[in-house]
């Protein structure tokens, strides 16, 4: 697990390090500069032209350290300053008086070359860019040059990764120590390339209160083991509630998914119209139905005595009868993921929000938080960590809000998922994820650790499908084809 930083904190990890383990800054500096001429001199043949476009800041500074760099490995570099060098910091000036007496061409405007640097602000840009940066920022973006950005693309929020007026659409950014909120949050991410996180030597003193993390392959180890002396019944009794009158697909693709991430039995409670179809497609798989003309509660109770875990809303519609099973699931107070109807279900019905609890995970889409929240899509889509905090601040559940990156706030903290691809963005998708989590609760990963490591196994499942199939012909069938070969990551 490693951490991702806003752009304060970045700043306090920096200053951690200069003033109370004594790195100097201008030894980060020389290691910053040195990351981002490395990856270049390993992408980039020397017959390359080379323009670095600063700002006068320390991020401005790196990049006259990175011209540098270039110039005495043999690179035709030039060095385009933005902003009056009277303002300049410290870093920089030192960095520049190297700069002139190296006799590097210094100019005053972006200049055709065939690689550019853009050092022109770092993490602690919050306002709109306007004027002469805005238009810098345009030629930039309008060169045919590869393009780089130190630190983070500049123009881009490193607290929320959006866009302030306009920043450079880099194809490599090198971003030091950790990475930043904006680095991986949309459209941040998109400016960004390819991101590389280069080891500068940073001294960790993080707030443990307010830290964001995300998961690593390795992190896959916490994910219980399977014991020689077992049976089925140790790896969890799973009962999905999912499916409707005129809808199996979700119930389906929920229960493959529990399965084939290690649930030892799945029980399906779904409309009758749906028997037929599961029988055939998961003959593992008990099926309990239900008459939406004539519903039976004692059926419903009778599965809900049966399971340790339960998976509601794929599929299941919205209506008084799925008012009721909700209810009566969350009655149940066993370790619940409550996915896509079982939250519309609720939206608008305060008494059962109420019986939220702590062991419940909500997995919704935009569309589902903006309705359980009464907030416009956009407003959720520019604040995920926000709402999702809110929610699980409010109501005590862990949220699991789905994006380009889907955000996880549980009892721990919070997590941005640094796995999946667009091809993910198909039907069933999101009821494979609801399968996943279950069966992660099922064997007792816990409810925290299963609304982590279900996103990043749903995710990367979803990646080794991109490979194989193409992001534009996966479909979620395809994602559940490769859970088992994610989990033997």
């Amino acid at each position: 697990m490693k951490y991702i930083l806003t752009g304060k904190q970045m700043k306090d990890t920096d200053r951690h390090t200069i003033d109370n383990i004594g790195i100097p800054g201008i030894v980060l500096m020389e290691r910053a500069a040195l990351s981002v001429a490395s990856l270049i001199m390993k992408n980039e043949s020397k017959s390359q032209s080379v323009l670095v476009v600063c700002g006068v800041g320390n991020n401005g500074a790196d990049g006259l350290a990175v011209c540098r760099m270039l110039h005495l490995n043999g690179y035709s570099t030039c060095i385009c300053v933005l902003g009056d060098r009277n303002k300049s910091s410290e870093d920089f000036k030192i960095q520049y008086h190297i700069i002139e007496n190296l006799g590097i061409q210094i100019v005053s405007k972006v200049q055709p070359a065939d690689i550019i640097v853009d050092a022109i602000f770092g993490v602690g840009l919050s306002r709109e860019i306007s004027g002469k940066y805005k238009d810098t920022i345009e030629e930039i973006n309008n060169a045919r040059a590869k393009k780089y950005a130190v630190d983070i693309p500049s123009g881009i929020d490193a607290d929320t990764g959006k866009v302030l007026g306009v920043a450079v659409k880099a194809h490599d950014t090198v971003t030091f120590g950790y990475h930043k909120v904006g680095t991986v949050l949309y459209p941040g991410a998109d400016y960004c390339g390819r991101v590389t996180v280069a080891d500068i030597g940073f001294a960790e003193d993080l707030n443990s209160d307010n830290k964001i993390s995300y998961i690593e392959k390795k992190d896959l180890g916490t994910v219980p083991k399977r014991k020689n002396y077992s049976n089925k019944g140790t790896y969890g009794k799973v009962l999905i509630i999912a499916g409707s009158r005129d809808i199996s697909g979700a119930a389906v693709l929920s229960a493959l998914a529990a399965f084939k991430t290690g649930a030892g039995m799945v029980r399906v409670f779904t409309h009758e119209n749906n028997r037929g179809i599961i029988g055939r497609l998961i003959p593992e798989a008990m099926v309990n139905t239900y008459n939406t003309d004539h519903f039976d509660m004692k059926s419903l109770e009778a599965c809900i005595n049966w399971c340790n875990v339960i998976a509601v809303g794929p599929g299941m519609g919205t209506g008084d009868i799925q008012a009721k099973i909700v209810e009566k699931v969350l009655d149940a107070k066993l370790p619940t993921v409550l996915d896509a109807d079982g939250i519309n279900t609720i939206s608008r019905r305060n008494e059962i929000k109420k019986k939220l609890h702590n062991k419940v995970i909500m997995t919704p889409h935009l569309g589902e938080m903006s309705r359980f929240m009464a907030v416009s899509v956009e407003e959720i889509a520019d604040e995920l960590i926000k709402y999702a905090g809110i929610v699980n601040y409010k109501y005590g559940v862990s949220v699991v809000l789905k994006d380009a990156r889907t955000v996880i706030v549980n009892h721990n903290g919070t997590y941005i998922n640094l796995t999946g691809n667009s091809g993910m963005a198909t039907a069933g998708s999101g009821d494979v994820l609801t399968g996943i989590i279950a069966a992660l609760l099922g064997l007792q990963t816990g409810v925290d650790n299963s609304a982590v490591l279900g996103p990043f196994i749903h995710g990367l499942a979803g990646d080794l499908a991109a490979k194989e199939y193409t992001k534009e012909s996966m479909m979620a069938g395809d994602i559940i084809k490769k859970i088992s070969e994610a989990l033997k990551q």
